[in-house]
């Protein structure tokens, strides 16, 4: 059982359960008033009586009278029945113990019949005389004090049982889930926060605890809070910073515009250079801010239908210009349209990041290949490369913002580490996800996954 609920129901229940078992079987042992006891003894005498009875009446008839081994009463089992001579001597069969022979005895001294309760024995005796004449004493014994199977009944105790079972049963369940609950809702509240949702806090009801729990739960609300705080400042900062570039950038731009109309031909090829760097760098403030109003959980406009196998087919025409220069053709397989309800232009560029990331690595004279189906309510968008693949202990963290496998050829093929990461957090943003894996036949392959357009599961 992995649920702490059903462990801890469990383990409460079988244990009040045995012990209460325990008290309603036994009490009658250690009680010895009660009426079960009474009633136990009664019944005892009325059959020890009767056994008696019946083989002083076959002695005296000359029959035989060993009764049978197999007759027993109810749920005991008396001795066998002692038949003596007045002094105390057995006729027949095993030794008598000394308490029935001191009771044939007194019988034989009065010719009463005696019922009597002696050390460990409930006997009843009854005097006669055989055939010739000659008297005899029939004993019928029983040991006590009775075991304690002898004092239950069965009839009263099975229902006490089954409401004994049902009322245990329903306190366990409440102390478990009086247990269980805040460990639930902590747990819930985890993974809301590890799924991004910083502002996911404990109950107050449950941080207000005077216990462990309570403990727990306030640590945790603490640790959040530092938390939100944390990346709440570096999403502030990224995007400030990003903004501020924007306005120094744009006069750069400006003046590598005037001094190419002054400099001479020779200064051409370094202002080129300006502007590609120039140009780099606002596709690096432009990812940028893209990340930080994703992470902020910001998708202008609404939702509307949007076919991915036609959107991956307009990103192959975009990207087969650039990957043309290399010979690597971008290829897109889909058997048909593959419909998603989300934001075209997010869409659109988690596709491409991945497209443009695969042309990036992939060898010269190799194909790109976009694959779109629909599986079970979800659309998915696999994306594979011949390139040399990724690491498998990486495979987790190239969707990282600034990560890089190996940091001096990503910055050589001009990337910063955020293309993946925008694709990640569009697919988190739509309901899906983004994974990799490396390829047996080598290269790495790119899997989108989006709700279904039907499926429950929609844009956040």
């Amino acid at each position: 059982m992995r649920s702490l609920f059903a462990r801890i129901f469990v383990w409460l229940w079988l244990a009040m359960l045995s012990f209460a078992v325990l008290l309603v079987v036994s009490s009658p042992f250690f009680t010895r008033s009660r009426a079960s006891l009474e009633r136990w003894q009664r019944n005892v005498e009325e059959h020890l009586s009767q056994r008696a009875e019946e083989v002083a009446t076959r002695i005296a008839q000359g029959e035989n009278w060993q009764v049978p081994p197999a007759d027993h009463h109810g749920r005991f089992r008396p001795l066998p029945v002692f038949v003596m001579r007045p002094d105390g001597s057995p006729v027949d069969g095993p030794e008598p113990p000394s308490e029935v022979v001191e009771l044939a005895r007194r019988i034989g001294r009065t010719s009463q019949t005696v019922s009597e309760r002696s050390g460990m024995f409930h006997m009843v005796g009854r005097a006669t005389t055989a055939p010739d004449g000659s008297p005899l004493i029939a004993v019928s014994a029983a040991r006590r004090p009775p075991r304690l199977v002898d004092l239950l009944d069965p009839a009263g105790l099975s229902w006490r049982l089954g409401v004994l079972t049902a009322l245990v049963g329903i306190v366990c369940y409440w102390l478990a889930r009086q247990l269980a609950a805040p460990v639930a809702g902590l747990q819930t509240v985890a993974r809301r926060l590890a799924a991004g949702d910083l502002a996911a806090r404990v109950d107050p009801r449950v941080e207000a605890r005077r216990d462990e729990i309570g403990t727990l739960a306030r640590e945790f609300n603490t640790m959040a809070d530092r938390i939100d705080t944390l990346v709440s400042a570096q999403r502030r900062l990224v995007r400030d910073v990003s903004h501020e570039l924007r306005s120094p950038l744009a006069r750069i731009r400006v003046a590598l515009e005037l001094a190419r109309r002054r400099a001479g031909s020779e200064a051409i090829p370094i202002l080129d250079r300006l502007e590609a760097e120039s140009d780099r760098l606002d596709h690096l403030i432009g990812q940028l801010l893209e990340l930080s109003r994703l992470e902020s959980g910001g998708l202008s406009g609404g939702t509307e239908p949007v076919d991915l196998a036609e959107l991956a087919t307009e990103i192959a025409e975009d990207a087969g210009f650039e990957a043309s220069s290399r010979e690597v053709a971008v290829i897109v397989d889909s058997p048909g349209p593959v419909v998603v309800s989300g934001h075209r232009e997010a869409l659109r560029g988690a596709v491409d990041n991945v497209v443009r990331n695969a042309i990036a690595y992939t060898p010269g004279a190799t194909k790109v290949r976009i694959r779109v189906e629909a599986q079970a309510g979800w659309a998915t968008v696999t994306v594979s490369d011949c390139g040399p693949g990724v690491p498998e202990q990486d495979l987790a963290s190239v969707f990282e913002p600034f990560f890089r496998v190996e940091e001096a050829r990503e910055r050589g093929r001009g990337g910063a580490g955020l293309g993946l990461a925008i694709t990640a957090r569009a697919a988190a943003l739509h309901g899906g996800s983004a994974t990799a894996a490396n390829r047996a036949e080598g290269g790495l392959e790119v899997i989108l996954r989006f709700p279904a357009q039907g499926n429950p599961v929609g844009c956040s």
